[in-house]
């Protein structure tokens, strides 16, 4: 499961808005685009399993690892 809190610590460190990972997964480069909308349902909670795909990019995109992503039990 993601951690929509670690998803948000890395979002915001890099200065970035919910409308700016929008905006940069919209590039043809990444496989699949991520409204802002759903970012912000990760964030919270929300949205709980993502496909795999969107959580790839995710990292790609904070400059992160998957496992950083997920949350530790």
């Amino acid at each position: 499961m993601l951690n929509g809190s670690k998803i948000r610590e890395f979002r915001v460190n890099l200065g970035y808005t919910a409308r700016d990972i929008e905006s940069i997964t919209q590039n043809p480069r990444y496989s699949t685009a991520i409204s802002k909308s759903y970012l912000e349902e990760l964030e919270r909670g929300d949205k709980k399993n993502p496909s795999f795909q969107k959580v790839v990019v995710l990292a790609s995109v904070l400059g992160c690892k998957l496992d950083e992503l997920v949350m530790t039990v």
